[in-house]
């Protein structure tokens, strides 16, 4: 009616610009935002959901660096049995129960391996547990899981084999290898065999995962570094240092061997009655000898078996060494 409007043109010409502005720009505001309602559906996890772990994630990390130290283990114990030690019913069933525990940890990395997202071959993540089972049976299952268990299986069956046929008191069976090849068990040939086939995947996997955690930004590139290379020096010094005994023990230890000529430059030093601590040590001492090419075991090797072994340690040691100064290198070009 007319009184309404008056009043209203009355209200505007008594408003000062700055209030009609400000009226003009909240009603343009309130017309520009506009509360919207909507549903969202319930997707809460149940319990019995699968959810995959994030690689990337720090527990997954945390756990590969964990597993670095059972994988050492495992590449220590080898050559250590394959040289010094055996699964007799006595003291050496202390590395048995070792290597059992080691191979529970690894039972549960393949708990972890089956929880944790990861790739096809054409680079398409794979987060469903089915997919995770079938890359982990198809990838790693047959190598690094599946020896674990004829490996127990026929170290039973070779012990209780063996007892009669190398017992060198009534106690305990002596299962070292010089009396096995001697005595001609199957059953401890193929445990021999099959622990072969348990330490390679691991010790591959040792040094395949020292290379995925270089490339982790997350983590101390130099430390990890430093902890490879101690590795990786030790390791190789022990390996080397066996496997030389090894062969000598194969040639019984006679004139022709190395551990002969210790003994002779050695007068405290006895190969037959020496304690396994000592024999270690002339162990490492060989093995860190050959790599550093130090020469200070005099003689050369006197037969077949040590020739052989002595040219793939000078193409291991070129490699170590080559490995190591690339390294140092690449820090000191970043520099």
């Amino acid at each position: 009616d007319t009184q309404t409007l008056k009043a209203q043109t009355t209200r505007s010409i008594l408003m000062t610009p700055e209030k009609r502005n400000h009226r003009d720009a909240s009603r343009i505001k309130r017309k520009r935002f506009q509360k919207v309602y909507f549903r969202l559906p319930k997707t809460g996890k149940k319990w019995w959901q699968f959810e995959a772990m994030d690689p990337r994630s720090k527990f997954v990390g945390r756990w590969k660096i964990f597993m670095l130290f059972p994988l050492c283990i495992e590449a220590w114990i080898f050559p250590y049995r394959l040289a010094l030690g055996v699964p007799s019913i006595s003291s050496e069933m202390q590395i048995v129960v070792v290597e059992f525990a080691v191979d529970i940890i690894c039972l549960f990395d393949m708990a972890v391996s089956l929880s944790t997202a990861t790739s096809s071959s054409t680079g398409n993540d794979v987060s469903s547990f089915l997919g995770i089972a079938r890359q982990f049976f198809q990838r790693r299952f047959l190598i690094e899981v599946l020896p674990i268990y004829p490996y127990w299986v026929a170290l039973f069956f070779a012990t209780n084999d063996v007892q009669q046929n190398c017992r060198t008191d009534v106690e305990s069976p002596d299962l070292s290898w010089i009396c096995i090849r001697k005595s001609g068990s199957n059953f401890m040939m193929l445990w021999w065999i099959l622990s072969a086939l348990r330490v390679a995947p691991r010790v591959y996997r040792l040094l395949r995962d020292f290379g995925a955690l270089e490339s982790n930004l997350e983590l101390a590139v130099r430390a990890l570094q430093v902890l490879k290379f101690a590795m990786m020096i030790f390791l190789t010094t022990h390996w080397v240092g066996c496997i030389a005994y090894f062969i000598s023990i194969n040639y019984d230890m006679n004139w022709k061997t190395w551990v002969f000529e210790m003994e002779y430059l050695l007068p405290f030093y006895n190969r037959y009655s020496a304690a396994s601590w000592n024999t270690y040590i002339l162990c490492m001492y060989k093995g860190l000898n050959d790599l550093t090419n130090l020469g200070y075991v005099l003689g050369y090797p006197n037969n077949f078996g040590e020739i052989f072994f002595a040219i793939i340690v000078m193409v291991v040691s070129v490699w170590l060494e080559g490995n190591i100064l690339g390294t140092l290198l690449n820090y000191m070009v970043d520099k």
